[in-house]
């Protein structure tokens, strides 16, 4: 009997426990989702006062013929943290930056020069306290 009962009990309350809520938007906190392919390079950030330092070193390869399509997005900012993107070239040199101080939308097309230190070969994400979702985009056409 004592069997039967832990039996009932152990299905109640197995029956009753959940798990964590799915994400709405995909996204977890704190944990940048990446894709580094050869015509695409995303970096999408939900932060909740995070710190962070990440370099990606782009899968793409550009030359004087490629269109870029630069997309950044910020939404829900709070805070007065300092987050930062670096453009930087084959010979590891930062060439343009972007500094985000609050919620923004950004979209730019651009055909890349002959000059090669200004085509992108690695991207470096900086913040401090990052509160808020960061959506960035690069597309190769």
């Amino acid at each position: 009997m004592n069997k039967f009962l832990l039996l009932i009990a152990g299905i109640l309350v197995g029956w009753n426990c959940v798990g964590p809520e799915d994400p709405v938007d995909g996204l977890l906190e704190d944990l940048p989702s990446v894709v580094n392919t050869a015509d695409v390079f995303t970096f999408n950030l939900k932060g909740n006062k995070y710190s962070f330092e990440e370099q990606y070193t782009l899968s793409m390869h550009t030359d004087s013929n490629s269109v870029i399509t630069t997309s950044l997005i910020v939404t829900g900012w709070s805070g007065n943290d300092t987050t930062r993107i670096f453009y930087k070239n084959a010979g590891d040199t930062t060439y343009a930056w972007f500094q985000i101080t609050g919620n923004l939308t950004y979209t730019a097309t651009d055909s890349l020069p002959n000059d090669t230190k200004y085509h992108p070969s690695k991207l470096l994400f900086e913040g401090t306290d990052f509160s808020g979702t960061m959506q960035y985009s690069m597309i190769k056409d």
